[in-house]
């Protein structure tokens, strides 16, 4: 009854935090933070990395046998994505950082970390609640349009399962660029750095270790996220166009729409230490940032419901997140580009943990608590995107729509190379 009453306040709480830091209730909001922090209890870094990814790896194959996937697109996944992850974090990059450390998992360790679990478990929930939702709420909405509007479109298993794997290939392209163009990314790192007042350095070793650990993870949102998309769609419940017309809204409007739900989400992972270090702190153990991080730890994909905003169609549609998400905003956020004028927010927030949680554009509540907004942004009006904020967003559509037109013509696979295998369906 214990474990079952931790739980419910740690849901509670959440919703608290998420209702308050919206309502901008900032007394209410950390006495909620503080609430759920007591939940939790300390567990060594390196034991909680080992038991996340072990973890995550299993997760993944129920949420594929779940999903209905074919073997071949098992072993894929197995072989090109799990793989990698499991062997660049555990013989790799974290024996790397804490040696054997690593290894000294105890009782009562593991028994830390599963409470832990259980709470990222609760907050998870209000994630997923969140998205149901707005689903329905989406539905009701939908009875108000005409006939001709009412309606969704599915895509042959086959169809999604290649889509995705085709993704992943391309991305590994991508992290292949990155190791050849290396010098490039540690003089970004020195340019930040030097725009900052700092001395730190990114050596090549380093970058390159970092690379091929970013990019051993970049499937982490794609493959959850995909997962659990065909399991709603298995279940009965498609996404409708009315969906596919709020989420393209919510990436084309990315920096307005994080503050809803990953702005808070995202500053109660770095206010609570033990939720940091089981949700978060892959996404945040290399010195740099880099194009093909997932843009997020593994298990946070969880907790977010699937998906940063609210609704989770993206990966229901063949290559529709690899073309929205991979190689448009993610490709410009999560970036050290070798010239001050394109420092961003969220580059600090990676290569000097700078407390910033709303992406490239600081929230109010940014604007009110941060130090570093007010420390750093006159030294930063060097930066095109300091100064104008809404262009973060608009440099992601344009990078998804250039990138996209390579990977069509240059590439031959995309999204409208397989349109044609759609089947619409219109309820009105």
């Amino acid at each position: 009854m214990e474990a079952l009453d931790k739980f419910l306040r740690a849901y509670a709480f959440t919703w608290k935090v998420g209702i308050c830091y919206n309502a901008k209730c900032w007394e209410s909001h950390a006495e909620a933070t503080k609430e759920i922090q007591e939940l939790f209890v300390p567990v060594a870094t390196g034991p909680t990395l080992v038991l996340n990814v072990v973890s995550y790896v299993i997760l993944v194959m129920f949420l594929n046998w779940a999903a209905g996937f074919s073997a071949d697109y098992n072993r894929f996944i197995a072989l090109y994505s799990l793989m990698p992850t499991l062997v660049m974090g555990l013989c790799y990059y974290y024996y790397y950082i804490f040696r054997q450390n690593m290894w000294q998992i105890s009782l009562s360790s593991l028994l830390g970390w599963l409470n832990n679990w259980a709470m990222a478990m609760a907050i998870s929930l209000v994630s997923f609640s969140q998205v149901a939702l707005r689903y329905f709420a989406l539905l009701l909405l939908e009875g108000l349009l005409p006939s001709a509007w009412k309606g969704y479109v599915m895509f042959p298993m086959s169809t999604i399962e290649i889509s995705v794997q085709n993704s992943i290939l391309m991305l590994y392209l991508m992290g292949l660029a990155l190791l050849v163009t290396c010098p490039l990314w540690c003089e970004g790192f020195r340019v930040v750095q030097e725009c900052l007042g700092r001395d730190n350095k990114l050596s090549k070793s380093e970058a390159l270790m970092e690379i091929l650990y970013t990019t051993s993870q970049l499937a982490v949102v794609l493959q959850v996220q995909t997962a659990l998309a065909m399991i709603q769609m298995r279940t009965g419940f498609p996404f409708h166009f009315i969906h596919f017309v709020v989420v393209i809204l919510e990436y084309i409007f990315l920096h307005q729409m994080v503050q809803f739900k990953f702005a808070w989400l995202h500053k109660l992972c770095h206010e609570i230490q033990p939720l940091y270090r089981l949700v978060h702190l892959e996404h945040h153990i290399c010195k740099g940032t880099y194009p093909t991080s997932p843009a997020a730890g593994l298990w946070e994909v969880w907790i977010e419901g699937g998906t940063l905003f609210f609704c989770n169609t993206l990966a229901c549609v063949p290559y529709f997140y690899f073309n929205a998400n991979s190689v448009g905003p993610n490709l410009v956020v999560h970036n050290m580009w070798p010239h001050k004028s394109c420092i961003q927010w969220h580059t600090l927030h990676h290569v000097a943990h700078s407390d910033i949680y709303a992406v490239n554009v600081p929230s109010e509540n940014d604007e009110k608590f941060s130090r570093d907004v007010k420390h750093y942004r006159e030294r930063l009006q060097c930066s095109f995107f300091i100064r104008h904020p809404a262009m973060s967003d608009m440099a992601g559509f344009v990078m998804t729509f250039i990138l996209g037109l390579a990977v069509h013509y240059v590439g031959g696979i995309g999204l409208f190379h397989v349109w044609s295998e759609g089947n619409l369906h219109f309820t009105g």
